[in-house]
C-alpha cells in the first residue's frame, strides 16, 4: 500500500462508509495487511480511525475494525462487536486507553 495519506484515508472511508459489504471488507484487509510503508504518524491515524469505527452503529463496520486491529496489534481487548452498546463500552474504553498510550509514545 502507498504511504500517501489520501490512499490510507480513502481505504478507511471505504471500510467504514462503503455500501457494498465486500468493498468494506477488501478495504479493511488492505489496511490490515499492507500497512508496512506507513510512518508512525500515519499508523496513529489508522489506529484512531479503526478505534473510532468500533463505535459505529453498523455491526459489520465494527467487525471489520476489530479484525483489522487484531491483525495489526494482535489484540482484541475482549471487544465483542455483536454485543449491545452497553456491553461493548468497557472494551471500547480499553481501546481508547490503548490508543492514548500509543499516542504518548510517539
Amino acid at each position: 500500500m502507498s504511504n500517501d495519506p489520501e490512499v490510507v484515508n480513502e481505504l478507511l472511508d471505504n471500510a467504514q462508509d462503503e455500501d457494498n459489504p465486500q468493498f468494506r471488507d477488501k478495504a479493511a484487509c488492505a489496511l490490515a495487511n499492507d500497512q508496512i510503508h506507513l510512518t508512525d504518524v500515519q499508523k496513529l491515524r489508522l489506529y484512531e480511525r479503526l478505534v473510532d469505527a468500533l463505535g459505529d452503529p453498523n455491526l459489520q463496520v465494527r467487525q471489520i475494525a476489530l479484525e483489522a486491529l487484531r491483525m495489526l496489534t494482535g489484540q482484541t481487548r475482549s471487544f465483542d462487536p455483536a454485543a449491545s452498546q452497553e456491553a461493548r463500552e468497557p472494551a471500547f474504553r480499553e481501546w481508547q486507553r490503548w490508543l492514548e498510550a500509543y499516542r504518548s509514545r510517539l
